[in-house]
């Protein structure tokens, strides 16, 4: 997503809340999704996305469009909560994520596309962490290496190698081969 919404960080970091509401707008859906398929509960998903906004907007002052963009703000704060949630709860399971998905495709398609995304969702579920989140955040939220080094952490080329290997991974586990 391009930084089409820089006026409305400036806005809301001098304390407009109708900007910030336009922030919430624009990024509530993709915070929400990142969270429930590191999750998989909606409840919990629910709550960690609304304290992620609670936390963003709190903490706005302290926000400089000079050291990274306000996704990989929003991002991090998410991926942040969603460690201390699984801290305090040891795990969430990755089971119950369901595509939103709507079509007006025959059933035998349908069963199809569910058988598939179970194996992917069980393919997840073995990564750990942080694995997870690097390639729910790249392939789910098609966010560039850098800012996903943001979020977690890392460098832009160390990220590229990890999504490099552990697609690699992925691919064997759906084959079947591991």
């Amino acid at each position: 997503m391009p930084d089409d919404y820089g006026e409305y960080v400036k806005s809301a970091i001098a304390g407009d809340k109708e900007a910030f509401g336009e922030l919430y707008r624009i990024f509530l859906n993709r915070i929400y999704r990142f969270v429930y398929y590191l999750v998989g509960d909606e409840f919990s998903a629910e709550d960690i996305t609304q304290n992620t906004f609670l936390r963003a907007w709190r903490g706005l002052a302290s926000f400089s469009m000079d050291s990274g963009t306000f996704q990989s703000y929003l991002y991090t704060i998410a991926r942040n909560l969603v460690i201390d949630s699984q801290r305090k709860k040891k795990a969430y399971p990755l089971n119950g994520l369901e595509e939103v998905i709507e079509s007006q495709e025959d059933p035998v398609t349908e069963v199809w596309k569910g058988e598939i995304s179970e194996k992917i969702r069980q393919a997840l579920a073995d990564l750990d962490t942080e694995d997870r989140q690097i390639i729910i955040l790249r392939y789910f939220e098609e966010m560039q290496f850098g800012e996903i080094s943001e979020v977690v952490g890392s460098n832009p080329g160390a990220i590229r190698v990890k999504v490099h290997r552990l697609m690699g991974l992925l691919k064997q586990k759906l084959e079947g081969k591991i």
